[in-house]
């Protein structure tokens, strides 16, 4: 099992903790922001996955990129791109991509 912890500028004036834990084909993905917490996606999470280190406040911004290897071949990265493709997709309506993001979140924190 191997575990990384960033520290995220959010909307808080303290800094977000976002924790990723890769355990085999599992990967689970928690932050502490409020959406975080309520077992929602957030953009925190999502935007490490895409390998975007700007947010990132400690000193371990240059770990970010080892996030999307582990997210490779995961049940997160296929919710993730069911939901992006939902998101571009004009038939799609907004409840289709928030029970989408649901599914996201749910693989996050599983």
């Amino acid at each position: 099992m191997e575990e990384l912890t960033f520290l995220v500028k959010g909307s808080a004036t303290k800094p977000y903790e976002v924790t990723f834990i890769k355990d085999g084909n599992s990967l689970t993905a928690l932050c502490d922001c409020p959406a975080g917490q309520f077992g929602n996606s957030c953009k925190h999470r999502i935007a490490i996955m895409d390998g975007d280190a700007t947010a990132i406040s400690g000193r371990n911004a240059d770990q970010a990129s080892r996030i999307v290897e582990w997210l490779a071949g995961t049940d997160v990265e296929a919710a993730l791109t069911e939901m992006r493709q939902a998101e571009k997709d004009p038939e799609k309506t907004k409840a289709d991509v928030a029970n989408l993001k649901k599914k996201l979140a749910k693989a996050m924190n599983s």
